[in-house]
C-alpha cells in the first residue's frame, strides 16, 4: 500500500487500533502476574505492514496509551508504551527495507512476527516486568520463554489467514 497518510488510512488503522485495545485490556488471559496470553498484537502488526512506520508508530503508542486510560488494570510502565510501538513498527521496517514483495507474505510474517516476539514480548516485556515486580530477568525470560514461543506460532497462523484476505481488498 503507498505510504500517504490519507482518511481512508487514519479510518482503517485506528480501527485495527481499537480492536488491539479490546483484545488486550478485555479479552487476555493472565495465567500469573506476569504472563499474559492474547491476541492484541495482530492488529498492531497488520497496521505496521498494511500501513508503514510512521502509521505503524502512531498506533502502537495509541494503543498502549488509550488502553491504559480506558482500563487501569495492571501498572502502567512507559516500557510497555514502547512495546506497543515496536510491536507495529518492526514488521512495517521487515516489510519497508527486507521484504518488500507482498508475493512473499508467508516469509514476511514469519520473520516479522518472530523477531518481534523475540524482542519486544520475550526480552523487552521481561525487562519491564522485572522491573516492576524485582524478578531476576533470567528467571523472568526463562519462564515466559514457552508462553512467548506457543503465541508467537499461534500468531504467525493467525497473521497469515487475515493477511492474505486483507492485502488483497486494501
Amino acid at each position: 500500500m503507498d505510504n500517504k497518510i490519507t482518511t481512508k488510512v487514519i479510518a482503517r488503522a485506528a480501527i485495527l487500533t481499537a480492536i488491539s485495545i479490546v483484545l488486550s485490556r478485555f479479552l487476555s488471559i493472565y495465567l500469573t502476574e506476569t504472563i499474559k496470553v492474547g491476541f492484541s498484537s495482530i492488529p498492531l502488526m497488520l497496521v505496521g505492514l498494511m500501513f508503514g512506520p510512521l502509521v505503524g508508530f502512531m498506533s502502537g503508542f495509541a494503543a498502549d496509551i488509550i488502553g491504559s486510560l480506558i482500563y487501569l488494570g495492571g501498572q502502567f510502565h512507559l516500557g510497555f508504551t514502547l512495546t506497543s510501538i515496536l510491536t507495529a513498527l518492526i514488521p512495517a521496517l521487515i516489510k519497508k527495507y527486507l521484504i518488500k514483495d507482498d508475493n512473499k507474505s508467508t516469509i514476511l510474517i514469519i520473520i516479522s512476527v518472530s523477531i518481534t516476539f523475540l524482542i519486544s514480548h520475550l526480552l523487552l516485556n521481561s525487562l519491564w516486568l522485572t522491573q516492576l515486580y524485582g524478578t531476576p530477568y533470567t528467571a523472568m525470560v526463562v519462564s515466559r520463554a514457552p508462553k512467548v514461543i506457543i503465541e508467537a506460532i499461534l500468531n504467525i497462523i493467525i497473521m497469515k489467514i487475515i493477511y492474505d484476505r486483507i492485502i488483497p481488498n486494501i
